[in-house]
């Protein structure tokens, strides 16, 4: 991926808070703290083969994603919802939430920086 390339576009985000820093700066520290715990949980789902709960867990990951402008990253979660709701590729699951967490990795250091640019 190219590194000049950003993952995220805050314009949604800040239209949605009407530019308040401090709206902008909370929703921003939820998806911070509660997406590590939503990957961990899609990675036990699937090793434990509960279709119906990796799908649940994504399908709530994916709006969360798209307040950041993170839409290829919310394509991907997407297609992890649909493969788990229909147990389709089931085999291509551990890969794709893999290509997630390398996604996530930059959303967060791209986040991490919003936040210090909106002064926290």
């Amino acid at each position: 991926m190219d590194q000049l390339s950003q993952i995220t576009d805050l314009s949604y985000l800040r239209s949605l808070t009407g530019g308040a820093n401090d709206k902008m700066i909370k929703y921003i520290r939820m998806f911070l703290t509660g997406a590590p715990i939503s990957i961990q949980q899609m990675e036990l789902y699937t090793m434990s083969k509960d279709w119906s709960g990796l799908r649940q867990t994504a399908h709530a990951l994916k709006p969360q994603l798209g307040y950041f402008g993170a839409k290829g990253s919310e394509e991907l979660v997407k297609d992890i919802e649909k493969m788990a709701g229909e147990q389709s590729n089931l085999d291509r699951i551990p890969v794709q939430i893999e290509n997630f967490k390398k996604q996530y990795e930059i959303i967060s250091a791209e986040l991490e920086k919003a936040l210090r640019d909106l002064g926290n």
